[in-house]
């Protein structure tokens, strides 16, 4: 190699190392819509009140759940007015203070699975304690980093009171990383997580 390719080589690899630092690769949305109803219409959600229960946790820790509760509030916050929806921080609140309605969730909460149906009287009974025709219930199935990128993917579904039926289900899922190249390193999971919530909000409302 001659001295100037050498010094071109070099010049080239200290400004790569220069570049790599500040690479940031968005975080993928890969949410999906699994199932509605032909008898649900978002626009219920504005004319009759909705819950959003708190996230179960699955096999990840309740400050991930927390998390992606207040992530779920959020951004319902901006689709459903308040008029008729109980976010998940409201119904902690209630369920501080309600021993029949916490009762009922712990009987509710641990069916709230895409593998399970069990457990809908205890549904019925909360929904109708709470005085709402909805529940949002969402449950994460793993928070995780895989071939180096954070990954967050959770389930909801929309309970009827009316119907006593699921009318809506969904998958919240964010992948990404925050450097994309070496040395490669997985977006935060606060980052994903929203990306996630904001990503299912928008195939419930359909864009």
């Amino acid at each position: 190699m001659t001295r100037n390719n050498r010094l071109l080589h070099s010049f080239l690899l200290l400004g790569g190392l220069i570049l790599l630092p500040g690479c940031q690769d968005t975080i993928n949305n890969l949410s999906t819509e699994l199932y509605s109803s032909g008898q649900f219409s978002v626009k219920d959600l504005s004319r009759h009140r909705i819950a959003i229960t708190p996230v179960v946790p699955g096999d990840d820790t309740k400050a991930e759940a927390k998390a992606l509760s207040e992530f779920l509030d959020q951004e319902l916050s901006k689709k459903i007015p308040s008029s008729t929806l109980l976010t998940s921080a409201q119904l902690r609140q209630h369920l501080a203070v309600d021993p029949l309605l916490a009762g009922k969730w712990a009987l509710m909460s641990p069916h709230i699975s895409v593998h399970s149906i069990k457990g809908m009287e205890a549904t019925q009974s909360f929904a109708k304690r709470l005085g709402v025709r909805y529940l949002l219930e969402s449950q994460i199935q793993y928070a995780e980093v895989g071939g180096g990128a954070e990954q967050v993917r959770f389930f909801s579904r929309i309970y009827d009171r009316r119907l006593h039926r699921i009318v809506w289900e969904g998958i919240g899922e964010g992948r990404g990383y925050e450097r994309l190249f070496f040395p490669t390193t997985p977006a935060p999971f606060l980052t994903v997580a929203q990306t996630a919530a904001r990503g299912l909000v928008s195939r419930l409302f359909g864009h």
